[in-house]
């Protein structure tokens, strides 16, 4: 068993749905419901976290990875629901209450991870996500206690 799967079992499951980057909240996902899905293609050569839902609907899964902003989903997309502009995919947070760092425990995890550099801590401790915060993901599958969590 492999560190964060050790770990993982002390704190419950944390996220949710998470709509695909290029989208908004009223993007209407019916044109995906007959489409063979190359944007997940596209995904899966990259980091691999757009899936699609049992009804064929794109969903990001920051358990597996986070979202570099490539634009491989983007360029792939016959149906055009995925439209170049973006804005932040998820809120983030920490659950100090799971965080190893908010315990006392030395980890930085998170921190490295985050290409925006919004994870910052107080000291070695007590980490917290500011505004520069896009909600890519990257932080979520790098803690290895599960600590962050996100809602799409």
């Amino acid at each position: 068993m492999d560190r964060r799967a050790f770990l993982s079992r002390f704190t419950g499951g944390r996220g949710g749905r998470v709509r695909p980057p290029y989208t908004h909240p009223g993007t209407d996902f019916s044109a995906c419901l007959g489409c063979a899905g190359p944007c997940v293609d596209a995904c899966a050569n990259e980091t691999g976290v757009l899936l699609r839902d049992a009804k064929g609907v794109p969903l990001l899964d920051f358990a597996r990875a986070g979202c570099t902003f490539c634009a491989a989903c983007l360029e792939a997309c016959p149906e055009g629901v995925l439209a170049a502009g973006r804005e932040p995919l998820a809120r983030v947070w920490i659950e100090e209450a799971a965080c190893m760092a908010h315990q006392g425990v030395v980890c930085v995890a998170c921190k490295q991870a985050c290409p925006e550099d919004a994870v910052v801590f107080e000291g070695m401790l007590y980490p917290r996500i500011n505004e520069a915060c896009t909600g890519c993901g990257l932080c979520v599958s790098a803690c290895p206690v599960e600590a962050v969590a996100w809602s799409g």
